[in-house]
């Protein structure tokens, strides 16, 4: 028998992880405003973050794979919420939320 946990993470939160994890990975966003969020499952998930300019020029970043994880789990320790290190650990959507799979054995 295993244990599965899963951490859904709100629009705002997912932003924040990712900004987060980019400033301290050297490679921050844009300068501007967050205008929109897309989340896609085909066939990876994918988080493209839209970026407005001052000027109104729209930058999209998109995060997904080992770096989307990374940044969630880092925002989760950052937030002193217990991410076992030897689990196994995944991304999935549930409800048009991203979420933090977590299978214990």
């Amino acid at each position: 028998m295993r244990e599965m946990r899963c951490i859904v993470f709100e629009d705002g939160e997912l932003v924040k992880a990712l900004m987060s994890y980019r400033r301290r990975s050297g490679k921050p966003l844009p300068f501007g405003q967050i205008s929109g969020l897309e989340i896609e499952k085909k066939p990876e998930v994918i988080v493209r973050m839209t970026i407005t300019s001052d000027a109104g020029e729209k930058v999209v970043v998109p995060t997904s794979g080992p770096e989307l994880a990374a940044a969630m789990i880092a925002y989760c320790i950052e937030t002193r919420v217990p991410v076992p290190a030897s689990s196994n650990k995944a991304i999935t959507t549930i409800d048009g939320h991203i979420a933090l799979k977590i299978m214990l054995s």
